[in-house]
């Protein structure tokens, strides 16, 4: 697959209800709606930023692109 039409983990077609899911806010515990692919988002009742708990980047360990996707950019400045 050509990286230029998108990153196949993107492809949202092979989803299923459990990869839209929401989670309390760290700080005033009130609803978060993440996708799965989401690394973080804010609180729309406090503004705390808050990580994604089920985000998986383990693609970026095989995937031939990720040094082009900016979530397999971060997983390998990690390492």
């Amino acid at each position: 697959m050509e990286f230029a039409r998108g990153c196949p983990g993107q492809d949202r077609s092979g989803w299923t209800a459990d990869d839209i899911f929401e989670v309390p806010c760290l700080e005033c515990g009130k609803p978060i709606e993440f996708f799965k692919d989401d690394a973080r988002r804010y609180c729309p009742g406090c503004g705390t930023c808050n990580p994604n708990p089920r985000q998986d980047i383990g693609c970026s360990a095989w995937c031939a692109f990720a040094d082009k996707c900016s979530v397999g950019r971060n997983a390998l400045d990690d390492t």
